[in-house]
């Protein structure tokens, strides 16, 4: 790839690069800040941590603490978790396809010595880029996170699983990957701008209702009713366990032992016996599930930029 094929490229996409590069930037650094902010408050290392030694200074570093949460975690952490999926439908979609729209490809495929080339030129340079400012975000998100979750650790945590780290940035980029194909078949910007959003959407949103069930598969019964007294671990739901140690779900409970009908007396339910259990992962598992989506995002992108690399073979100069 010749530096001069790197710059045109750049060039071309030059305005959502700088710009979201700016912003992911800028919301970066306000992350790390706003992190600091609510470590400086002293909240989560003296009060969570040690239990509270000292109740009234501890009530009121939980109202600094809280304080931030509302007026800076929720602008800096809601923007910047979006901003990654906006930069990869904005470079993606028109990466190919303002090109074909505008009509340049009938001069740079006749010059260019092979159209795969001319595409790889233009893919891989962006891919790149998308890539490295939402793994930015996911850092930064990372790093707001775990001033967010005091005493927990990041590695061994599914606290805020998906909009932080790699997978943020995975998702990102398969998001792009998705724009350049959808652009590279339809070659006009406007409607494949639409399209990569709509099928972005939807893929993400089916391949985590898959990896979902795939999760709970893999998650354990733990004795505690919302799972939260176990560090770091995914919820998954609720169950409860009978007396003769079978767990059911609330579904099959109410078949096996019918809830009391409306206007009759009060009585409690489920029955005396009856001891709720969370389906949980544990957060021990977060590094392989991490990988595991990571590397199905992966896959993704690179039949997304398959499909388009195909699209630009295949499709008539004029």
């Amino acid at each position: 790839m010749r530096r001069f094929d790197l710059r045109m490229t750049l060039r071309l996409h030059r305005f959502e690069i700088v710009g979201f590069g700016v912003l992911i930037g800028l919301l970066s650094i306000a992350a790390v800040v706003v992190a600091g902010n609510l470590d400086a408050t002293g909240y989560g290392a003296s009060c969570n941590a040690n239990g509270g030694l000292n109740p009234m200074a501890c009530e009121a570093m939980g109202r600094a603490y809280y304080d931030i949460q509302t007026s800076q975690v929720a602008p800096v952490q809601s923007i910047l978790i979006i901003l990654p999926f906006l930069l990869g439908a904005l470079v993606g979609a028109p990466l190919v396809a303002r090109e074909l729209e505008r009509g340049t490809t009938r001069l740079a495929w006749s010059l260019a010595p092979s159209r795969f080339r001319w595409f790889v030129v233009r893919v891989v340079p962006a891919v790149l880029i998308v890539f490295g400012l939402a793994f930015a975000a996911g850092a930064a998100l990372d790093r707001l996170m775990a001033a967010l979750e005091p005493g927990t650790d990041m590695a061994n945590s599914f606290a805020g699983y998906g909009s932080r780290g790699v997978v943020l940035a995975a998702r990102a980029t398969f998001v792009f990957a998705i724009g350049v194909a959808v652009g590279a078949v339809m070659g006009r910007m406007l409607p494949a701008l639409i399209m990569t959003v709509v099928i972005a959407y939807v893929g993400l949103a089916g391949g985590m209702n898959v990896h979902g069930r795939i999760l709970a598969t893999e998650a354990v019964f733990v004795d505690d009713q919302t799972g939260s007294g176990v560090p770091g671990a995914l919820y998954i739901e609720q169950r409860i366990r009978m007396p003769d140690g079978r767990v059911v779900s609330w579904e099959e409970l109410s078949v096996l032992v019918p809830p009391p009908e409306d206007g009759s007396e009060v009585v409690e339910w489920p029955p005396a016996g009856f001891t709720y259990v969370a389906l949980v992962v544990p957060g021990e598992r977060y590094r392989f599930v991490e990988l595991r989506e990571v590397a199905a995002l992966a896959g993704g992108s690179f039949v997304a930029l398959g499909i388009g690399a195909l699209a630009v073979r295949r499709r008539r100069p004029g």
